[in-house]
């Protein structure tokens, strides 16, 4: 399916003298890269590390 979207960026780009397809690619890769971030932001396995340390110092 990635093959056949590259293509057609290809064949548009060429026809219509549009944005070159190694942008749509870079874009595709970043839209991609703020999605994981927003993903591991909002996943909370970040916060793990820090509740075990968080009860490591309690005073309870």
């Amino acid at each position: 399916m990635i093959d056949q979207l590259m293509i057609l960026a290809e064949s548009g780009a060429g026809a219509s003298e549009g944005i070159p397809a190694p942008f749509i690619g870079l874009g595709a890769f970043a839209i991609l890269l703020i999605l994981l971030g927003l993903t591991w932001l909002t996943g909370g396995a970040h916060h793990r590390s820090l509740d075990a340390k968080n009860d490591a110092d309690s005073d309870d």
